[in-house]
C-alpha cells in the first residue's frame, strides 16, 4: 500500500478541504474546544468496544459505526481525513473503522495536529460545529483488514500466522489493572512489540526500520500478521504502520484483549 493511500501531509490538507474533504478530529473529548483545525468535526468511536469480532456480529457493529460517521457528513464517495495530536492511535482506529465499512478515500494526517501547527497551519479555539444532514451509508464490508477471535485462537502459533501484542509491558505480563478485563495476560504464542516501537517523532518509522523491527522479533513480513491491544486502537496504528511498510498480510484483531479476556474458553498466558 502506497503511503499516499494512508497518509496526507499538512501541506496538502488545505487544498483537500477546499474540494469537500471531511475532516475529523478524533482526539479525546474536550480537546476540540481547546484548539482544532478549521473545518474539523469532532468524532470518536473509541468507546465503542467490540465484544464479538465474528464477521456476522461485525456487520451489525459496522452499521452502528457508519451511522456515527454519517452524523458528521461522511459518505463513501467523499474523501475523509482524520487526525490526532500526532500519528496517533485514536486517529488510526477511526481510519481503520472507515476502511472496514468500505471507505476507500480516507487518510490520516501525517504527524497530526502537531505537524499541522509546525507547518504554520491555523488553529481555532471555539466550539462552533457545522450542522450536516446525515445520509445512510451503504456498507461494503472489508473483511480483509480484520481477523475474528476464533481464527486467532485456531491459527496462533502456526508458521504462517503471527500474533503481535502491541500493549505495554505491564499489560503483556498480566500486571496491569485494566478494570474492564476479567483476565490478565496475553494470547499464547503472541510476540510482544509495543506499538510505540513503530513510531518515531510522532510519525511512522521508515519502512526499512519497520521491516528491521519485524526481523529482530523473528517475524516474516510475507506471512499474515494479526495485531492486537486492548480495544483495537494501538493495534490499528500498528496495522497501518505495517501497511505503510509494505506488509501485505497485516490484519487488526479489533476485539483485542477486551474480547479475548472475556471468553473463558480461550487460553491466557502471563509473565
Amino acid at each position: 500500500m502506497d503511503a499516499s493511500e494512508i497518509l496526507i501531509e499538512p501541506a496538502a490538507l488545505e487544498a483537500a478541504l477546499a474540494t469537500g474533504t471531511v475532516l475529523i478530529d478524533a482526539r479525546k473529548p474536550g480537546e476540540f474546544k481547546k484548539g482544532h483545525i478549521p473545518g474539523a468535526m469532532p468524532l470518536s468511536t473509541y468507546e465503542m468496544l467490540v465484544v464479538d469480532s465474528s464477521l456476522d456480529s461485525m456487520r451489525t457493529f459496522a452499521q452502528s459505526v457508519a451511522d456515527r460517521f454519517s452524523s458528521v457528513g461522511v459518505r463513501l464517495d467523499r474523501p475523509v481525513v482524520v487526525y490526532d495530536e500526532h500519528t496517533g492511535m485514536r486517529a488510526a482506529r477511526e481510519l481503520w473503522m472507515l476502511e472496514f465499512i468500505g471507505h476507500r478515500k480516507a487518510r490520516m494526517l501525517n504527524g497530526g495536529l502537531t505537524a499541522w501547527q509546525a507547518a504554520g497551519g491555523p488553529v481555532l479555539a471555539d466550539t462552533e460545529i457545522s450542522t450536516v444532514r446525515p445520509t445512510k451509508i451503504q456498507l461494503s464490508i472489508a473483511s480483509g483488514c480484520t481477523v475474528p477471535y476464533d481464527e486467532v485462537a485456531r491459527r496462533a502459533g502456526s508458521w504462517n500466522f503471527y500474533v503481535v501484542d502491541v500493549r505495554d509491558d505491564l499489560e503483556w505480563a498480566g500486571k496491569d489493572k485494566t478494570a474492564c478485563c476479567p483476565r490478565r495476560g496475553h494470547i499464547p504464542h503472541a510476540i510482544h512489540i509495543e506499538w510505540t516501537k513503530f513510531l518515531e517523532n510522532g510519525k511512522f518509522k521508515s519502512p526499512e526500520k519497520i521491516m528491521a523491527l519485524l526481523e529482530q522479533h523473528g517475524i516474516n513480513p510475507r506471512q499474515e500478521i494479526a495485531v492486537y491491544c486492548h480495544r483495537g486502537a494501538r493495534s490499528a496504528n500498528t496495522y497501518f504502520a505495517l501497511k505503510y511498510a509494505g506488509v501485505p498480510g497485516a490484519r487488526n484483531f479489533i476485539g483485542s484483549w477486551h474480547e479475548w479476556s472475556s471468553r473463558a474458553d480461550l487460553p491466557v498466558e502471563t509473565g
